[in-house]
């Protein structure tokens, strides 16, 4: 192989318009960040615009990115810890679809589910820890989690399976061409999804040669043979933040929870700000303008 097509082979820059390569009607995909922060938005809206249908949608702590898959008509099945708006109160379309009853769902602890996407990754089919005895998770989901004995200690604890989703998706400062990802502030679970998901998509900040990456190897906290492929879209944990690159944005917040409190509103969001491209959305939101200024309450915060 020359030193060309070595080059070519480990460049796995795409195009959010190509995320069709890797998620398919009724994926199951594990999405990263938590609460309000990192999570892959630009990918969510995308797949929303592609029309898929039909996912198992796997969070820990999920937030407007399951809100907006699950108002979207995109989801078939949960499985979480936690969804919620943080201080813009709970998720409207989540809230709906379960109280109806159209939504199918799993509530798993976050510690057992990340346990389970870890299990993958060392490539077990389940791991065993000490929770969650007394919970009524126990009750609820006794598929999941089964009682065992140390054979060493005999020590009762819990075991939980393996999880192995389709596609991860995740959100990240910088890569290069090859996908090694560079993430700054907490990584939260990112790795694990990573590690345990088929197929990995990874939106960045930025794609920078494989040099720069090279500078700060300790940022590195996935390498390229987790990641399939790997797109350069800036802004694209928006709404949610990027720390420390960006904070939240707490008014395009407000405008989701407003235009997300009933299904009608929420069709006028889904048509005044996703279905067109990325880009339009960005404009949408405050292009510029309002980019720069979450960069720069970022770095204030950053300088108390």
């Amino acid at each position: 192989m020359t030193t060309k097509e070595r080059v070519l082979a480990q460049n796995k820059v795409g195009k959010l318009t190509e995320i069709g390569r890797f998620i398919r009607d009724g994926d199951s995909v594990a999405i990263g960040g938590a609460w309000l922060s990192s999570h892959p938005m630009a990918v969510v809206r995308q797949i929303i615009r592609s029309g898929i249908r039909n996912l198992h949608v796997m969070t820990i702590l999920g937030s407007v990115d399951i809100d907006m898959l699950v108002g979207a008509g995109c989801v078939g099945k949960v499985t979480f810890s936690f969804v919620s708006m943080e201080a813009y109160g709970l998720a409207p379309n989540f809230r709906r679809a379960v109280e109806k009853g159209g939504l199918k769902y799993d509530e798993i602890s976050g510690l057992a589910i990340i346990i389970g996407f870890e299990a993958t990754g060392r490539g077990v089919p389940f791991l065993p820890y000490r929770g969650p005895f007394g919970s009524d998770y126990l009750k609820q989901r006794p598929e999941f989690y089964k009682q065992i004995t140390c054979p060493f200690t005999g020590e009762e604890m819990m075991a939980v399976p393996a999880i192995k989703p389709d596609v991860a998706i995740i959100h990240a400062q910088r890569a290069d061409p090859a996908g090694n990802i560079q993430i700054e502030g907490t990584a939260g679970s990112d790795l694990e999804l990573a590690k345990a998901a088929k197929r990995v998509i990874v939106t960045v900040e930025e794609i920078v040669p494989t040099d720069v990456i090279r500078e700060n190897p300790f940022k590195t906290k996935i390498p390229r043979f987790y990641v399939d492929m790997v797109i350069e879209q800036p802004f694209g944990a928006h709404p949610t933040s990027l720390v420390p690159t960006y904070v939240a944005d707490p008014w395009h917040m407000m405008t989701y929870m407003d235009m997300a409190a009933t299904p009608d509103s929420f069709r006028n969001y889904l048509h005044q700000y996703v279905m067109k491209s990325e880009d339009d959305y960005l404009e949408a939101a405050g292009g510029l303008k309002q980019m720069n200024l979450l960069k720069k309450l970022a770095r204030e915060v950053k300088s108390l």
